[in-house]
């Protein structure tokens, strides 16, 4: 017999913009975990990678397309540094919500806020700096129209 899942547990994959937060839900699966089922301290780094390629992508900004660097204003985004304060644990088959806020747009470089969600509560907190480079791997202008796209006033 076939089970139906109420349609509140179903979360769209790449999450949702509500205000100038993306949501993006996910799932703690077995592999994320340690042999007590508590989620491995380092696939919290992955969860927020996941949630700010997400939110890029519901920006309408196509980093595929932008890796070819076709066009002289594509660039890429690596974290530059990343501050993490653990709270409490999550655990297998725990549902999740990573939030992230742009904090700070700078001439080359993004500051994001990231909070790691269960059951409303924030378990991990995180500030992101991500620098803005060129093909080269040099640091480069965030340029104007990605920069309007990450502008939420």
């Amino acid at each position: 017999m076939e089970q139906k899942v109420p349609m509140t547990k179903i979360l769209p994959h790449s999450g949702t913009m509500k205000g100038n937060k993306h949501i993006f839900p996910l799932r703690v699966y077995y592999e994320d975990t340690d042999v007590g089922g508590v989620v491995y301290y380092a696939n919290y780094l992955k969860y927020m990678e996941r949630a700010r390629s997400e939110m890029i992508r519901a920006l309408g900004i196509d980093q595929q397309e932008m890796l070819k660097y076709n066009n002289p204003d594509d660039v890429s985004f690596v974290v530059r540094r990343c501050e993490v304060d653990y709270k409490s644990a999550a655990h297998f088959d725990d549902l999740l919500n990573v939030q992230t806020e742009i904090i700070k747009l700078g001439g080359a470089s993004i500051i994001m806020k990231q909070v790691v969600l269960k059951d409303g509560v924030p378990i991990v907190e995180s500030l992101i700096k991500a620098a803005v480079i060129g093909e080269d791997g040099k640091t480069k202008r965030l340029p104007k129209a990605i920069k309007q796209k990450f502008e939420f006033n």
